[in-house]
């Protein structure tokens, strides 16, 4: 399994030097676990299945790219100490994977943090970009060649929360949703705005508001049992994870009565993390499960039960006291596994193996942890009950982004 990794770089005052590639070896279940230093000795981290770097190599040279999306072979890289945007395009030959660097435009805006892809009303591809330093979010048309191009628009941000890092607007993440829509983030005004394009042009239609002090960060799309979707927010400094549901959340836009507006979005719920004083929610990863222990092992046991095609488990990382926390999921809504002061996995969580876990990312049966400060990746071995059991830890540069080539 290839990897790409991006992160900060020296103008950051961190190590990131580009965007690597590594190719993973995944072990048999029960294996020693290893820890891939930079020399390639190794000592054990623990028990589950092994998970080995056999090579690492560097694709492209670039600044701070910290963080990576791919749209078929393009792979965009969100400079963002540079403020710009970076194109490349990846290739496969008999030789391995490598990426060849196209263009680098400048985004409008400050400090973007995040970017995605969308399809817009017309059928035509956009590069969406959440800038944290002024709370805006650029679109950049995606050209024939698959380059992103020079921005045409920018969403201003407004507001404030009650926290000093909250002393105003910062977007933190984009997400195209399957009707269309649009959503983003604002950390810094605690407000989840919806966006809808027309005619090619993104639209600010609404927002979602949520408590003082959540500051809303990632956002990920989970199944739904009624086969449509929900949207997991991450509050950054409420320490919390807030379901949003939306009124007609099909999965084929087609099959949407009509053009919905920003109204129809509500918060189903709001679950605590548990962190302690101090503590950053940051990533959120989603493993589907067919185990029937997934929503079972939250909830008392009711008799016949069965464990919904939807169910599965979410991982987030709290930084500052560096664990990751496990939350069932049943297709409906989340729920601890135990209390929060509760010692173990199922409460407190399992240490996130490094410093400063900047994204987390779920590859079938393993999880990975960027963990920026300490300068490395974990791995966990995903188990059927949820617990992520350390696996192994490979050196990387101030990784902040993680991405399956």
């Amino acid at each position: 399994m290839d990897i790409l990794v991006g992160g900060f770089g020296p103008l950051n005052g961190q190590t990131c030097k580009g965007v690597e590639r590594f190719e993973l070896a995944l072990g048999a279940q029960n294996a020693a676990a290893v820890e891939i230093g930079a020399a390639g000795k190794g000592k054990s981290v623990g028990n589950g299945r092994a998970v080995q770097v056999l090579r690492r190599d560097m694709l492209a040279e670039l600044p701070s790219p910290t963080w990576l999306e791919r749209d078929g072979d393009m792979l965009y890289a969100v400079l963002e100490n540079t403020g710009e945007i970076a194109s490349l395009r990846i290739q496969h030959d008999g030789e391995g994977l490598h990426v060849r660097a196209l263009s680098r435009v400048p985004v409008q805006g400050d400090g973007p943090t995040h970017a995605a892809v969308a399809i817009d009303d017309e059928g035509r591809r956009r590069l969406v970009v959440a800038n944290y330093g002024d709370g805006s979010i650029a679109v950049h048309p995606i050209g024939d060649d698959g380059c992103a191009m020079q921005g045409t628009q920018l969403l201003r941000g407004e507001g404030h929360g009650p926290l000093p890092a909250q002393a105003g607007p910062h977007a933190h993440w984009a997400l195209p949703l399957p009707d269309g829509r649009v959503l983003a983030t604002d950390l810094g005004a605690d407000r989840i705005y919806v966006h809808q394009w027309n005619h090619g042009v993104l639209r600010r239609i609404g927002a979602v508001t949520l408590a003082p002090g959540t500051g809303p960060r990632d956002m990920h799309l989970i199944p739904a049992n009624d086969g449509g979707w929900r949207v997991a927010a991450v509050g950054e400094w409420g320490n919390s994870v807030t379901l949003l549901a939306c009124e007609d959340a099909s999965e084929d836009p087609s099959e949407r009565e009509h053009a919905a507006g920003g109204d129809d979005f509500r918060i189903v719920q709001t679950i605590d993390l548990g962190g302690d004083p101090g503590d950053q929610a940051a990533s959120l990863a989603y493993a589907p499960s067919s185990s029937a222990c997934a929503a079972r092992s939250a909830r008392p046991a009711r008799a016949k039960e069965t464990t919904p095609a939807s169910a599965g488990f979410a991982y987030i990382g709290l930084r500052g006291s560096e664990r990751i926390i496990t939350l069932a999921w049943d297709g409906e809504r989340f729920a601890r596994l135990a209390e929060p002061a509760t010692p173990g996995w199922r409460g407190r969580g399992v240490p996130c193996g490094g410093r400063r876990p900047r994204q987390l990312v779920a590859l079938g049966s393993i999880l990975l942890a960027a963990d920026e400060a300490s300068n490395n990746i974990a791995a966990f071995d995903l188990l059927p009950t949820g617990e992520p059991r350390e696996c192994a830890r490979f050196d990387a540069d101030s990784p902040t982004a993680i991405l399956q080539a």
